[in-house]
């Protein structure tokens, strides 16, 4: 088991809570290309889905780990 400090942990929910910011803010944002003659939309997160959900599997998991003093 990983161990983690008190310090760390606070450190990691501030990375979660702006994981979840980034999330709402992406899961709803479409960005237009050119393709050929007109424009097609594209959902902005289907490109980083899988990083987020590789990050928030740590951030989730940190919360299980043992606290060091």
């Amino acid at each position: 088991m990983s161990k983690i400090s008190r310090e760390g942990y606070e450190q990691i929910k501030v990375i979660r809570n702006a994981l979840d910011s980034m999330y709402d803010k992406l899961d709803k944002a479409e960005v237009y290309t050119k393709k050929g003659a007109k424009y097609e939309s594209q959902n902005v997160f289907e490109s980083v889905k899988s990083e987020f959900e590789v990050i928030a599997g740590i951030v989730e998991l940190s919360g299980t780990w043992e606290e060091v003093q």
